[in-house]
């Protein structure tokens, strides 16, 4: 016999904890959901930040986030301009020597040290569960 309390699931909204993250870095972008072959996208024109509608882990949706959220932060130090100029010289110059414009970027690796990091700090305090 099933336990009706196993059929019982707790249904995350991840927009709204999503918008919840965003202004705990007092950052004003948009969060909406988007399509797209990643977890996550940043559009610095719009400052909206684009998220999957599912993730398979908790951590996964975090970790990407905060991702975008560092990418939200740095176009906000910059400027949408500087940001997206420096953003794909960097791309280039990971093209020039034979990588990946995405994979390779500098940009992309301090986002997500930055999320890692940061998702094991806030996880450490007890903000996220």
């Amino acid at each position: 016999m099933i336990k009706l309390q196993s059929l019982l699931l707790e249904r995350i909204d991840y927009l709204d904890t999503a918008k919840q993250l965003v202004k705990k870095y007092k950052l004003k972008s948009k969060v909406k959901f988007g399509k797209g072959e990643n977890y996550g996208d940043y559009d610095w024109h719009k400052d909206i930040i684009y998220l999957d509608r599912s993730y398979p882990t908790m951590k996964e949706f975090f970790i990407t986030v905060l991702h975008e959220i560092h990418h939200a932060k740095q176009r906000q130090k910059l400027g949408a301009k500087k940001y997206e100029k420096r953003y794909n010289q960097a791309g280039t110059v990971a093209q020039n020597q034979g990588k990946d414009f995405y994979d390779d970027n500098k940009y992309e690796t301090r986002a997500e040290n930055w999320a890692q990091d940061e998702y094991r700090r806030l996880f450490k305090q007890g903000e996220l569960k």
